[in-house]
């Protein structure tokens, strides 16, 4: 069985545009190149034709509602902090999927924040095994030129920036901290 891997995203954006986006209701995903190279590049388990179909998004409304259900599902442990002085957003959860096929409609949902991000190379998200030692890379997403882009050669952790892969590791432990504490064990099922 695998282990569930750890989502990252880190954008600038403006508080107006994060209120925007938020409210805004969720973009059904195009099938292009780039989602087809990256859907060509992954490893997996009974591997299927990625189609349009299989391109989706969550059932949500608005984007808020996504963000509202990951933080709402403690086995997740998701987190959400946006910090004015610097116009940042870091958020992500700690135990997100193993599976691809799970993982599409939050890539969709990241990808459709393109058009609402200030333009910064720190504009990243990052899909890995966190806590099991694993070197896989599931997912990288750089936003470059007002596009969101799915990296299909970022395959191992040797593929990702080490400035941004430490700056990441270094958030999550720290966001790891602070969730274990406030985790209320006996109410876990």
């Amino acid at each position: 069985m695998s282990e569930l891997s750890s989502l990252y995203c880190k954008v600038k954006i403006t508080k107006s545009q994060l209120e925007k986006f938020l409210n805004s209701p969720l973009e059904e995903p195009e099938l292009n190149k780039n989602w087809l190279d990256y859907w060509e590049s992954r490893k997996m388990y009974s591997k299927s034709v990625l189609t349009q179909e299989l391109l989706r998004t969550y059932n949500d409304d608005i984007n808020k509602e996504v963000i509202d259900g990951w933080i709402d599902y403690p086995e997740a442990m998701a987190f959400s902090d946006y910090d004015e002085t610097t116009e940042e957003w870091n958020w992500g959860m700690m135990f997100f999927s193993e599976n691809f096929v799970e993982m599409i409609p939050m890539f969709a949902f990241i990808i459709s924040m393109e058009k609402y991000v200030t333009e910064s190379t720190e504009n990243k998200a990052i899909v890995f095994p966190f806590f099991w030692g694993d070197n896989a890379v599931h997912a990288f997403i750089e936003f470059k030129d007002g596009k969101a882009v799915l990296c299909p050669k970022a395959q191992t952790l040797k593929d990702i920036d080490p400035e941004f892969l430490e700056k990441t590791k270094d958030f999550l432990n720290k966001k790891w901290d602070q969730l274990s504490k406030e985790m209320d064990l006996d109410n876990l099922d």
